[in-house]
């Protein structure tokens, strides 16, 4: 392992790269990282470096990348393809957030670029996808057949309605307005915006939630990465006066703006992957679950969405990962390594039999 390898954060000056490049500093003190982003933030911690950016630019993001070990594309799915692209060319490893499904089903065509170059692409790294898709793994592990994965996210906040977006609010008006995917006897088909709603038992402290589909990466993947899936779904939980900010619609009560973040949030976030298959003649459910906390001035989701991309990145950089190609978490991870790590930084992970 090179002793200071540079990681790229592309949007590293938004409110989530900003997370993102504290856990890598918290995680390997060693990392240079570089922030890369249209306009430079107020101040930079210890061995971290700004370079101004402009990702319609090829030639020019191309050369802000080139002498990293990877980058991590913390901009908008929008850019996933044009940012993977630049990395093959700067032949640095490739890291993102998601790709709400479609952009993730063509990010896998550039498999063989990547496997060409003898260059990693992991696509969806964070919470759901990421997380997700790791605990759908690990829920299988002790089965023979896999039938069904459904995952589903839900949280609670303690204190007043808060007003903030918990990521950005053009990713979830896209969420709730976009045809979601699901994976049905064999085949995926799209069903209506936030259909399939279902009120979901997360384990304490959330509790009961109403949840729906959403369109999402993890039914884009899960299905490829376990044969014999024949049912696989999405689904999240927004509060309502959320819903009607990102959809434009009056509010109950004032929504002052579309922040994405609020000071000291008291919050918890839990994933869960139901994985359904069967160990000899007998059927077999399972649900494995991580649970996220704020924590000073940041909330669950917005730990849980950062730390995962930065263990994985220091996973590349000291060479824990060493494969060659475009991969969903699930098929690339060596969960051995990471649910450890991401207990270590405080994450709650279980898995019971139902």
């Amino acid at each position: 392992m090179n002793p200071s390898p540079r990681i790229c954060v592309l949007g590293g000056c938004g409110a989530m790269g900003r997370v993102i490049v504290k856990c890598l500093r918290r995680l390997n003190p060693r990392l240079r990282v570089t922030v890369a982003d249209r306009q430079p933030p107020t101040s930079l911690p210890p061995k971290v470096r700004f370079a101004k950016v402009d990702l319609r630019k090829h030639a020019a993001l191309v050369r802000v990348l080139r002498g990293h070990v990877a980058v991590i594309n913390s901009t908008s799915h929008h850019f996933n393809l044009p940012v993977m692209r630049a990395a093959l060319d700067a032949r640095i490893h490739y890291l993102d957030l998601g790709g709400l499904f479609h952009y993730t089903r063509r990010q896998l065509k550039l498999d063989r670029a990547f496997r060409q170059k003898g260059l990693c692409a992991v696509l969806g790294m964070g919470c759901a996808p990421g997380i997700a898709n790791l605990l759908a793994r690990w829920a299988a592990e002790a089965m023979e057949c896999v039938k069904q994965i459904h995952i589903k996210v839900g949280g609670r906040t303690w204190g007043p309605v808060s007003d903030a977006m918990p990521y950005a609010v053009g990713t979830i008006r896209e969420e709730l307005m976009l045809k979601p995917a699901i994976y049905h006897n064999g085949q995926w088909r799209f069903e209506k915006p936030r259909s399939g709603v279902e009120h979901f038992p997360f384990p304490s402290p959330v509790g009961r939630q109403k949840i729906f589909r959403t369109i999402h990466s993890e039914v884009a993947t899960l299905p490829r990465s376990f044969k014999g899936v024949r049912e696989s779904s999405f689904r999240i939980g927004f509060p309502d006066n959320i819903i009607r900010a990102a959809l434009g619609k009056k509010p109950k009560f004032p929504i002052s703006n579309f922040k994405s973040q609020i000071s000291n949030p008291r919050d918890c976030e839990i994933t869960l992957a139901l994985v359904r298959g069967c160990s000899g003649a007998k059927n077999i459910s399972r649900i494995a679950y991580c649970t996220a906390f704020s924590s000073g001035e940041h909330s669950a989701g917005d730990w849980d969405t950062a730390w995962p991309p930065a263990i994985v990145t220091d996973m590349l950089a000291r060479g824990e990962i060493n494969r060659a190609g475009v991969f969903a978490p699930e098929n690339v991870v060596p969960l051995e390594k990471f649910l450890p790590r991401l207990r270590r930084v405080g994450f709650h992970i279980s898995q019971k039999r139902m």
